[in-house]
């Protein structure tokens, strides 16, 4: 297996007149938990839903884990989407049953390890749980598959401080040296705590490409870093 477990090459995808990823060059290596950072609009859900092959480039090349990106390499990531997609009549224990249906890879050991850290009742119906709860129940189907890539679309959302807590503490303890968890976000200031490496898109473009301790280094914050680099955007 190549040790890039995501490559792009020279990729650009265009929504008619507007471009929201132009001429990215990207390619990560497992062991980390990296941030790809940018404000809204800026490509970051563009770009995982073109490593997801939910959306398709015009031009460049998409690699997973070594293999050009098409409808198999899905196998290869688990995938949090942005937006709720569990029917409202399940319950929790639904849910991990359509996942166990769904993907061979689902790990029951470590779904229940993540139910009891983020105290979730498994039989609790998905429709009559709080926002933050919902939020809590796919990240543990997220990360209970055992995959070598898992892609996180704004995984924080609006929820309180004590959940986000519990779900970095989550992110972070999953992490190993065979995979690589890749965190789309904006808050920057929540996440900083757990990420290894950054990637800043900034309209459609790769700016930096770095690990957090060189951007700390120079005596910044990840944040203070951030606010100078999109301050005008």
């Amino acid at each position: 297996m190549n040790t890039n477990y995501i490559e792009l090459v020279n990729v650009t995808k265009q929504y008619g007149h507007f471009t929201a990823l132009n001429n990215v060059n990207l390619a990560l290596q497992p062991g980390k938990i990296i941030g790809l950072l940018g404000p809204n609009g800026s490509g970051k859900t563009t770009l995982l839903k073109t490593l997801m092959r939910i959306i398709r480039q015009q031009y460049g090349v998409v690699k997973i884990c070594g293999y050009d990106v098409c409808y198999e390499t899905r196998k290869f990531i688990s995938f949090m989407p942005d937006r709720a997609f569990l029917y409202k009549s399940m319950t929790v224990m639904n849910a991990i049953k359509y996942y166990q249906e769904l993907f061979q890879d689902f790990d029951m050991n470590r779904a229940n390890y993540l139910l009891q850290t983020l105290g979730i009742d498994i039989y609790a119906n998905i429709d009559k749980m709080s926002k933050g709860n919902k939020e809590k129940v796919v990240l543990m189907l997220t990360l209970s598959r055992n995959v070598p890539v898992y892609l996180l679309d704004e995984p924080l959302g609006s929820l309180d401080p004590v959940i986000k807590h519990e779900m970095l503490t989550v992110i972070k303890q999953c992490s190993h040296p065979n995979n690589l968890i890749l965190i789309s976000t904006h808050l920057i200031k929540d996440t900083e705590e757990i990420l290894d490496d950054v990637v800043f898109l900034k309209q459609g473009r790769v700016v930096l490409n770095t690990s957090k301790a060189n951007i700390e280094q120079n005596g910044k914050t990840l944040e203070q870093y951030y606010l100078e680099v999109f301050s005008h955007v």
